[in-house]
C-alpha cells in the first residue's frame, strides 16, 4: 500500500499506544503480517501542536464495546500525530435512524460508520465518492475484494463506502460436544445435518438453538437461498411469488423438521440473546449466526469454548451449495458536505489496516478488515478456508428483510413456523396473499 508521510506518523504514534495498552483480546491462530511501512515509535503522550481543525464523527457504536475502544484509543492517535481533533459521538446502533434527519437538517458531521450496504445503498447521497481517495493511497489492494464490487454495484462503480470488521456466517458449534457425539464430519448437505443433530439429541444435548426474529430470518433465508439463489429469494420478497414457488413449501418444511423432531432447543425460538447463549451454558451444540456470535456468547455468559465452524448445509436439487453464504461488514462514510474528506479519510485508514485493524480483530474476536493480516482470532478461525473459498455473497438474511412492505409480513410467517404454530402450507397461505 502506499503510505503517505502523514499516515507513518500516525502508525508510529498508535505503535507506541499499543505497547501501553493491552487490548485484552482473544487468543490467535496464526501468524501476522502486514505491508503497512514501519516508523519508529513516537511517545504517545507527545502533542502536535493543534491545527484547530476537529472532525466529528458519528459511531454505532456504544462507547463501553471493544470495537469503541480501540477507534477512540485510534483518534487519539491521529490528534496527537496530526493536531487534528476527531470528535466522536457515540450514538449506538441508532445511528442508522438518526443520520439522515441529522444531515438534512444541515448538522455538521464530517464521518459516520453503519452496515456497509445500508451506507452504499440507503444513505449513498450523504456519503462522499471516495474511489480516487482509495485508489491514490492503494487501499484497495488491501480489501476485500467481495466487499469492494458489492458496495460499487450500488453506485454504478462508485465506491461510497470503506469496509471494515467484515464478517461471514454460518453453523458455529462446541468442537467438544461433537467429539462426545461420535461426530468426526461436519455436515455439507441437509440430510447430513439432520444425522448431526440426531446423534447430538441422543448424546443428551439439544442440538440447536435460535433467536426469534434475525435467527429464525437466517434459518429461512438460507434454506430458500440453497433451493433458490440470492435473486430467487429476491424475486420472492419484491413479487410476492410465495404461492407459485414449488421450492418455498419444500424449505418451510425442512426448517419445521427442525423444530418437529427435537433439533432445535423447547425455548427456540427464544428472545435475542437467551437462544445463542444457551451455547454459553453448556446445553446446545450449534447455533447458526454471523462470526460475531462467538464473542457475543463469550461476553454474555463467559464461556471458554473451542469452536468450530461449518457452511449451512445445501440441499437436494438446489442452486447454491456452502460456496455462498451471507458475508459483509461495517463501513465507514465521509459525508459528502464535509470540508475535511481527506483528513477523514487518512484518519478512517489508520483504522482500516495495519495495527489497529489488527487490534480490533483481537479485541472482539472478529475478522480482520486488511487482507495483510493474516492472523485470525482463534474463536473465529475456523470459518477462515471456507471465507477464502466463498464466491456467492448473500445480503443479510438473504433479503428476506430488505422490502420494507413486507418484511413484518414475512419475519411474523417464519417465526410462527418455528413456533410450530403452522405448518409449511400455513406458511405458504400465509404468504401468499401479500
Amino acid at each position: 500500500m502506499k503510505t503517505s508521510k502523514l499516515l507513518k506518523v500516525v502508525c508510529g504514534v498508535c505503535a507506541a499506544s499499543m505497547m501501553l495498552t493491552a487490548c485484552g483480546g482473544a487468543a490467535s491462530s496464526t501468524s501476522s503480517t502486514t505491508n503497512s511501512e514501519s516508523t519508529p515509535a513516537t511517545d504517545s503522550t507527545s502533542q502536535t501542536e493543534s491545527t484547530g481543525k476537529t472532525l466529528t464523527y458519528w459511531s454505532m457504536w456504544n462507547s463501553t464495546e471493544g470495537q469503541a475502544k480501540v477507534i477512540q484509543e485510534a483518534a487519539d492517535a491521529y490528534e496527537a500525530a496530526t493536531g487534528i481533533k476527531i470528535n466522536i459521538e457515540w450514538k449506538g446502533r441508532d445511528v442508522k435512524n438518526l443520520i439522515a434527519p441529522a444531515l438534512d437538517a444541515g448538522e455538521k458531521i464530517d464521518i459516520f460508520d453503519q452496515d456497509y450496504v445500508f451506507i452504499s445503498n440507503t444513505a449513498s447521497k450523504y456519503a462522499a465518492d471516495v474511489t480516487d481517495m482509495v485508489e491514490e493511497a492503494g487501499l484497495e489492494e488491501h480489501m476485500l475484494p467481495v466487499l469492494v464490487e458489492t458496495a460499487k454495484s450500488y453506485n454504478d462503480g462508485a465506491l461510497k463506502v470503506i469496509p471494515y470488521q467484515p464478517y461471514t456466517s454460518g453453523v458455529w458449534y462446541n468442537k467438544a460436544m461433537f467429539e462426545d457425539a461420535g461426530i468426526e464430519k461436519v455436515p455439507e448437505t441437509f440430510t447430513e445435518l439432520l444425522d448431526v443433530c440426531a446423534k447430538l439429541k441422543e448424546s443428551g444435548v439439544n442440538p440447536m438453538a435460535c433467536d426469534q426474529g434475525d435467527g429464525t430470518a437466517l434459518l429461512m433465508g438460507y434454506q430458500l437461498a440453497r433451493y433458490l439463489g440470492q435473486d430467487g429469494v429476491l424475486d420472492l420478497v419484491n413479487n410476492a411469488k410465495w404461492g407459485e414457488v414449488e421450492e418455498v413449501k419444500k424449505a418451510a418444511e425442512d426448517i419445521h423438521s427442525l423444530f418437529a423432531n427435537g433439533y432445535m432447543s423447547e425455548y427456540s425460538p427464544s428472545n435475542y440473546p437467551d437462544g445463542q447463549n444457551e451455547l454459553g451454558y453448556g446445553e446446545t451444540a450449534m447455533v447458526l449466526q454471523a462470526s460475531w456470535v462467538p464473542n457475543e456468547i463469550t461476553q454474555n455468559t463467559g464461556a471458554e469454548i473451542d469452536w468450530g465452524f461449518f457452511p449451512w448445509p445445501a440441499v437436494e436439487g438446489g442452486v447454491d451449495g456452502i460456496e455462498a453464504g451471507m458475508v459483509g461488514a461495517q463501513g465507514y462514510a465521509i459525508v459528502e458536505t464535509s470540508e475535511y474528506k481527506q483528513e477523514a479519510f487518512d484518519f478512517i485508514q489508520t483504522v482500516v489496516t495495519g495495527e489497529n485493524d489488527l487490534k480490533m480483530a483481537q479485541a472482539v474476536s472478529s475478522i480482520p478488515a486488511d487482507t495483510a493480516n493474516t492472523e485470525w482470532p482463534l474463536a473465529v478461525s475456523g470459518a477462515e478456508p471456507y471465507f477464502k473459498e466463498m464466491t456467492i455473497s448473500y445480503l443479510w438474511a438473504v433479503g428476506l428483510q430488505e422490502n420494507g412492505n413486507y418484511k413484518d409480513y414475512i419475519q411474523e410467517a417464519i417465526n410462527q413456523l418455528c413456533k410450530q404454530e403452522i405448518d409449511a402450507t400455513g406458511f405458504v397461505d400465509s404468504l401468499s396473499g401479500l
